[in-house]
C-alpha cells in the first residue's frame, strides 16, 4: 500500500466537510443546533465543514454518528463529479444564502477542481 499524498489527504478532508455539511442541511440543522446536541461549539462544526483544520477522528466520528453517516465511508475518496454534486446539493439546501456563502461555495468548487487536477498530475508522474 502506497503513501497517501498531501493532495489526497486535503481532498479527503474537504470531502468529509462536504458530506457532513450536506447531511446536516438535509436534517435542517444549523451548526449551532448540531453543536448543542453533541456538545461541540458551532465554531468547531464550521471548521470541520470548511476543512479549516484536520479534525480529530473522535470529533468526526461523533458528528457522523449523530448525522447517521457511515464513518468509514468518509475516508474513501469520491470522484470529482460526486464531490461537486455534494457541494451543489448543499448550496441548494442553504436557508440563509448570504453573499459570503455564495462566494464560499464557488471557492469550494474551484478548490476541488484544482485539487483533482493536481492529483491527476501527481499520479501521472
Amino acid at each position: 500500500m502506497g503513501k497517501s499524498s498531501k493532495i489526497e489527504l486535503n481532498l479527503i478532508n474537504l470531502q468529509i466537510g462536504c458530506i457532513l455539511r450536506l447531511a446536516r442541511l438535509k436534517q435542517n440543522l444549523s451548526q449551532d443546533k448540531l453543536g448543542g446536541r453533541i456538545d461541540y461549539s458551532s465554531t468547531m462544526i464550521g471548521r470541520v465543514e470548511r476543512a479549516e483544520s484536520v479534525s480529530g477522528w473522535d470529533k468526526i466520528y461523533t458528528i457522523s454518528k449523530y448525522l447517521n453517516i457511515s464513518f468509514n465511508s468518509l475516508f474513501i475518496l469520491k470522484d470529482k463529479d460526486t464531490l461537486i454534486s455534494i457541494v451543489e446539493e448543499s448550496f441548494n439546501l442553504e436557508v440563509k444564502l448570504t453573499q459570503e456563502k455564495i462566494d464560499y461555495y464557488n471557492f469550494l468548487k474551484k478548490t476541488l477542481i484544482n485539487q483533482f487536477i493536481l492529483l491527476e498530475k501527481e499520479r501521472i508522474k
